[in-house]
């Protein structure tokens, strides 16, 4: 006796258990936040990080925001104002952007530790994580030839910055921040505008002047980005 196959069994065969049953997109992407706290008579921790709304992802950030927190106490654990009157102090700060649809979810973590001197020290640290397997775009996952990415993106960050940075710009020291490196251009977003490559201070020009930011449009990007990414992050 001949069997007919139902239209859910045919789908099954033809696309696999992998693609009709993916899970959804987990969602809202941001959970919560952390708070780190604590006070002694010579250092201050005010730390915060978001909880996203996967395990993995928000353990990465975890990790990051403790290790930062550890080394910092580790600096003069005896500080207590006797040979420098001012305490110490760690703050951290986050922003969360998504692409449409909420595929990929960028972290970036403002960081400002004190521990003496003129000023502060200040940086930023990035992530960009895929809500699908909670898995981390990196440079090289996000730009297959990253060489030639990298070439681009330099050349497109010279054009902002060289003008935005008026009175502040230092040729040399713009010209060694945005040599075509990956640990240059490591800390990025995908924003729904475009890839947003942060440098922070003293990376692209004096501590004066700040943390600074390019956006570089997708399309501007040309086919450099992994095909996947560029339109998802796009919302085609």
């Amino acid at each position: 006796m001949p069997r007919r196959l139902t239209l859910p069994t045919i789908l099954f065969l033809l696309l696999g258990p992998s693609t009709l049953w993916a899970a959804p997109l987990c969602s809202p992407p941001v959970l919560g936040a952390v708070t780190i706290g604590e006070r002694t008579p010579g250092f201050k921790v005010d730390a915060e990080y978001p909880v996203l709304c996967r395990a993995e992802p928000t353990r990465a950030v975890r990790d990051y925001v403790s290790g930062t927190v550890h080394e910092f106490k580790k600096t003069d654990p005896d500080h207590d104002l006797h040979r420098f009157p001012h305490p110490y102090e760690l703050i951290t700060r986050y922003a969360v952007w998504a692409t449409p649809g909420g595929r990929y979810i960028s972290v970036k973590l403002h960081v400002m530790a004190y521990t003496g001197g003129a000023h502060p020290n200040n940086w930023p640290m990035t992530w960009v994580f895929d809500m699908e397997d909670g898995g981390e775009i990196t440079l090289d996952r996000l730009f297959p030839d990253r060489e030639a990415a990298l070439a681009k993106v330099s050349g497109l960050c010279r054009e902002v910055l060289s003008g935005s940075l008026g009175g502040m710009l230092v040729p040399d020291m713009l010209d060694a921040g945005l040599t075509p490196t990956a640990d240059n251009f490591s800390r990025f977003v995908l924003t729904r505008e475009g890839v947003a490559f942060f440098f922070g201070p003293y990376q692209v020009a004096p501590y004066a002047a700040g943390e600074q930011v390019v956006t570089i449009p997708y399309d501007r990007l040309g086919g450099l980005m992994a095909p996947g990414i560029a339109s998802t992050a796009r919302g085609d």
